[in-house]
């Protein structure tokens, strides 16, 4: 029912905006009310079904300017060429309110995406933590702003299945490659580890030939130890108890060894500010993280063009009239 409520002031408020946008006449008068109230001399929004957030867009501007907006239509000069035009009532303009507040983060991830230069495929589960705690119900929401933050949960939870495990898992390890969220607060430790310990298995698979002649060296050097000491010269022999020189063999590690080693110190660094750039930070420290700097070079972190049609090809909820999807 709520969300039904919400089609139709959407589609009483696109008749008032429709009737200014048509009518020179009802355009000027707008005008002048605005001048008159003090009021920004905005025009009104056509909401359009190819633009997402054309609906936010334009109950946000029918609110700012409803004052204006009545007087207009109450005016002598545009009251007799009114038909089936209506003003909202004031429990409209409350449910209108609560509407917009609720859809704000969505205009506010999508407005990101449109001016970030690098969003990247690591933002999306971040993003998906963040909406969907902006949609948990409250005890003061009215019964279509649940039936609203229902509905976007719903789709949200539809279009990223826990169960698509490859898919999950493949967001979360790309989340981890960025310095900005490497830390993954949304998730349980349990779950961090798990993703930690995928990006190390995922190294080892690309360097398979390495790995197998690392763990051959690792075999040679533990068996050397067991080896009979070498012949001293004479001199090392007649002097050697008086003038002992310590030796050092450096310990021989295994491929796995030394990227287990690499992930626990790149976990331990800062985390990057959420305003930084990961890529500028990555190609920084390449040299103390080289084979996480590769993964993270192969994981593909696509340009914007890419992930606002992967974010926004469709609707979250068709009766909401907004485009908005998470991948």
């Amino acid at each position: 029912m709520g969300v039904n409520q919400m089609s139709w002031l959407l589609g009483r408020v696109r008749k008032v905006v429709t009737f200014f946008h048509r009518s020179t006449t009802a355009a000027a008068v707008l005008k002048d009310k605005q001048e008159m109230l003090q009021l920004p001399t905005h025009k009104l929004i056509q909401d359009v079904p190819t633009r997402w957030n054309s609906s936010y867009d334009m109950l946000e501007r029918y609110l700012e300017q409803q004052a204006a907006v009545f007087s207009a239509l109450t005016d002598k000069n545009i009251k007799r060429n009114i038909k089936d035009i209506v003003t909202l009532s004031d429990e409209d303009v409350k449910v209108a309110e609560n509407i917009v507040q609720v859809l704000k983060p969505l205009k506010t991830v999508t407005a990101l995406l449109s001016t970030e230069q690098l969003p990247t495929v690591s933002m999306i589960m971040p993003l998906k933590h963040t909406i969907l705690e902006s949609m948990n119900v409250s005890c003061t929401d009215t019964a279509v702003v649940k039936d609203v933050k229902s509905a976007i949960v719903s789709d949200f939870t539809n279009r990223y299945p826990d169960s698509d495990s490859t898919l999950v898992q493949f967001l979360h390890m790309n989340t981890a490659l960025d310095p900005r969220f490497k830390s993954l607060p949304f998730l349980e430790e349990t779950t961090r580890s798990i993703v930690f310990n995928s990006l190390i298995e995922k190294i080892l698979e690309c360097h398979p030939s390495q790995a197998q002649a690392s763990e051959e060296q690792s075999e040679v050097a533990s068996s050397s130890d067991c080896d009979p000491p070498a012949k001293r010269a004479p001199i090392a022999e007649l002097f050697g108890k008086l003038f002992p020189v310590e030796t050092s063999t450096p310990a021989s590690k295994s491929l796995s060894q030394m990227v287990k080693e690499e992930v626990q110190c790149y976990k331990e660094v800062p985390t990057l500010q959420v305003e930084s750039n990961p890529l500028a930070w990555w190609k920084d420290k390449e040299s103390q993280f080289p084979h996480l700097a590769r993964l993270e070079s192969l994981q593909h972190q696509s340009p914007i063009a890419v992930i606002q049609e992967l974010i926004m090809s469709s609707p979250i909820v068709a009766e909401l009239h907004i485009l908005f999807i998470l991948f």
